[in-house]
């Protein structure tokens, strides 16, 4: 899957944007992701600050939905999202857009994968994406289904997934894909 031209197109952009993308929800789904568990809920109230508590809620969403977390700001999220949030588990508090600090995302990604059981992505990992691109390929070459396929490895094998350009670059030899 080496992108052997910048302009190699992998994926389409909505299929880029279905895999990659941040959720965006309508009522259904966005109960069903922002359903905490008493866990969960915990670890969104150990924050400091509303907003710290949102983005934690938040970043726990995205992550059952994606298996991956995002950088984001506050005031660029869609309202019904965080509207969604103070009414189920902030009634009556009054939100203010106050920017979360970068080492709060990191703090909080750590906890949300400690408690899904998940594993950050690693170089370590591509010997193994790698060995089954190749068996992959055998059944069908199509760069977007190699892809899904690899994606939903890295689900079973509980790890974020890299970043798109990642798995589209990742140097898998030709000749591990032929022989």
């Amino acid at each position: 899957m080496r992108a052997l031209d910048k302009h190699l197109t992998i994926v389409s952009e909505a299929e880029k944007s279905a895999l990659y993308g941040r959720p965006d929800w309508d009522d259904f789904p966005r109960a069903e992701y922002f359903a905490l568990t008493a866990e969960e809920l915990a670890l969104a109230q150990q924050r400091d600050g509303l907003p710290g508590k949102i983005t934690c809620i938040l970043q726990i969403g995205y992550c059952k939905a994606k298996q991956a977390f995002f950088s984001f700001r506050l005031a660029d999220l869609p309202g019904e999202d965080i509207g969604f949030l103070m009414r189920r588990y902030f009634p009556g508090q009054v939100f203010r857009l106050k920017p979360v600090r970068k080492e709060e995302y990191y703090i909080q990604r750590k906890e949300i994968l400690r408690l899904f059981g998940y594993r950050c992505w690693s170089r370590e990992f591509l010997p193994r994406l790698e060995a089954r691109a190749a068996r992959l390929v055998m059944r069908d070459v199509t760069p977007a289904f190699v892809l899904t396929e690899l994606i939903a490895l890295l689900r079973q094998e509980r790890i974020v997934r890299p970043g798109y350009n990642t798995f589209v670059t990742f140097p898998i030899s030709v000749d591990s894909m032929i022989s």
